[in-house]
């Protein structure tokens, strides 16, 4: 566990599975309170794409490492999760929180994804190459769906704008730099402003076709949040609850 966790690109491919994990989870709880019947159906479809996504990213790592991919998920001290905190920020089952919050993700993933698509190993070239189609239909569909909120009249324009006024601000974090016991090697560091821009730009289209505003701000490197352990409350409750089955029976198999 620890050359995994001390590793660069391990780390960063911890970060996006952790990443899926928890949305994944946290996706689900809107399994039959979507707002119509076909969005409920694609809403808990991408919550099991991601929890797949998560389950394709750990079993690489358990490969590499020698690892149980459920021990990797669910058997980690919390300092050592990855996931940028956003992901496990509440959305208050608020529809206009929770499709800002999953595009701002799925976009940035779709990114990543992409990037990590070109390591010049076969086994997780192939892995990103399953996950990415599923992936750009997430962030089409959701793209979609910022659109036809924003265009659906004042109250709902409105509602979504504040929605992106509350997010955005905290949205920049998913480029913070994953992995606690990494070495501070600039050679981590590399591409980093040119995924924000290449991301935000992709944000900006989506929004000024909608009529929409927000901004975002790349944080210095320094900045310490949930990718180097530092989560919020709200990741550790979701934490609690989503391995709660797994401290009552350790080892558990469905």
């Amino acid at each position: 566990m620890q050359d995994m966790l001390t590793n660069p690109t391990a780390s960063l491919i911890l970060a996006h599975a952790d990443d899926k994990l928890m949305l994944g989870h946290v996706q689900s709880d809107w399994t039959g309170l979507g707002p119509i019947l076909e969005e409920d159906i694609a809403s808990s479809a991408m919550a099991q794409d991601d929890l797949s996504h998560a389950l394709t990213l750990y079993e690489y790592l358990g490969n590499t490492y020698g690892l149980d991919p459920d021990v990797i998920a669910f058997e980690r001290d919390p300092a050592d999760y990855m996931c940028c905190d956003l992901t496990t920020q509440s959305d208050e089952f608020d529809w206009a929180n929770s499709v800002v919050k999953r595009w701002l993700m799925a976009a940035f993933t779709q990114i990543a994804i992409e990037r990590l698509s070109r390591h010049d190993d076969a086994d997780l070239v192939a892995r990103c190459g399953r996950i990415l189609p599923e992936q750009n239909l997430q962030v089409t569909h959701l793209e979609r769906w910022i659109k036809r909120l924003a265009q659906a009249g004042p109250e709902s324009q409105a509602r979504m704008q504040a929605a992106l006024d509350r997010i955005a601000p905290l949205a920049g974090m998913v480029l913070e730099i994953p992995g606690r016991l990494v070495n501070d090697d600039d050679g981590y560091y590399c591409g980093r402003e040119e995924i924000f821009k290449q991301w935000t730009d992709q944000l900006q289209i989506t929004l000024q076709d909608a009529g929409l505003a927000a901004t975002f701000t790349l944080p210095d490197r320094n900045v310490e949040g949930g990718r180097r352990g530092k989560h919020a409350d709200h990741f550790h409750e979701q934490l609690t609850e989503m391995t709660e089955v797994r401290r009552i029976e350790p080892g558990a198999a469905w």
